[in-house]
């Protein structure tokens, strides 16, 4: 956790950081999904955990109201 000034609570609260998945361009057939995580897997910039970043999202969560922003911030995000 850690303090960000939420825009809902107008003060600083605490926040939790949420990464979710980016919806998907591709349609929702197990063919479209393949072809999704092919792209996936090849292309972006990896993590240490292997993920490809530039298929994620990364929302901060304010703990106080439950307010969710989306917080792409970094070259990873680009």
């Amino acid at each position: 956790m850690f303090k960000q000034y939420c825009k809902k609570c107008g003060e600083d609260t605490d926040h939790k950081e949420l990464m979710k998945q980016k919806p998907s361009e591709y349609g929702t057939s197990k063919t479209e999904r393949f072809k999704a995580f092919m792209e996936g897997f090849f292309g972006g910039t990896a993590s240490t955990l292997g993920a490809s970043l530039d298929l994620l999202d990364r929302y901060v969560v304010c703990q106080q109201c439950g307010c969710k922003t989306l917080d792409n911030k970094g070259e990873e995000f680009q």
